[in-house]
């Protein structure tokens, strides 16, 4: 009910602030209490509550990343738990609503660490610089979502591939040397003779890639992610690369 409310375009909430009505924070607030009050692993044994979970999150991060940014640190962190868990959901459904909505949270915290800062309208409410200091404490937390989502890209039968795409970008953007020591690592691990294709796949992913997130750049990657899937693919094909199938998450945070 409340993800219908939110999308279904019945109201100008930005009005709300301005004749100081707190309906709209009053429920947001009650969302987060009913949702800590739910623990992490039931939010995905329960398909029906999952699948309602993540489309009103997809919902809160498309419409109102101003509200997640300014969450106490913890439930910051539970959301983006939930969302790591997400990715690796055997519910298509899920998963690519969490692929949209890290691609949100991405965005949000790309141009807001690239962005000129602004004076503020005198009743827009401000980001909470919070937001910023919990990914700076915690890099593990994007770097391990990088992980998980090239992993499942390289390895595994990704069913949303375009989905999995367009936070993808914006990982490797913000993490570009965590991303370079995990190239490195995954190059190592192939055999000898298929290190140079592995490297060539890597070089061919990145190519016309700028640091942004403009919408032709990142259908520019998108359409490098899919032949990189593509020559990835062939080449473990090969007898002797089935067994570098290998988990890089544990091998990376480890």
């Amino acid at each position: 009910m409340l993800k219908a409310a939110l999308s279904g375009n019945y109201v100008n909430f930005g009005v709300f602030r301005l004749y100081g009505d707190s309906a709209l924070d009053d429920v947001l607030e009650t969302f987060v209490k009913i949702l800590l009050s739910i623990s992490q692993c039931d939010l995905l044994d329960y398909p029906k509550l999952s699948q309602r979970y993540y489309a009103l999150l997809e919902c809160l991060a498309q419409d109102h990343m101003t509200f997640i940014s300014n969450l106490e640190p913890r439930v910051f962190l539970y959301i983006l738990s939930t969302i790591s868990e997400g990715l690796t959901a055997l519910d298509t459904m899920v998963c690519t609503g969490c692929c949209a909505t890290l691609d949100n949270i991405i965005t949000y915290l790309f141009k807001k660490l690239t962005r000129k800062h602004k004076k503020p309208h005198p009743n827009q409410v401000t980001d909470s610089d919070t937001f910023l200091h919990i990914l700076e404490l915690h890099p593990e937390i994007l770097q391990q979502m990088l992980s998980t989502v090239l992993n499942i890209i390289m390895f595994e039968d990704c069913r949303n591939q375009w989905s999995m795409s367009r936070p993808l970008l914006g990982l490797i953007l913000l993490n570009e040397e965590y991303f370079n020591k995990l190239r490195q690592n995954i190059i190592s691990l192939q055999p000898a003779d298929k290190q140079t294709a592995m490297a060539q796949c890597f070089d061919n992913l990145m190519e016309g890639i700028d640091r942004t997130l403009l919408t032709k750049n990142r259908d520019r990657f998108t359409q490098n992610l899919s032949m990189f899937r593509r020559d990835v693919n062939d080449s473990l094909k090969a007898p002797a690369n089935m067994s570098n199938n290998i988990s890089l998450q544990n091998d990376m945070m480890s």
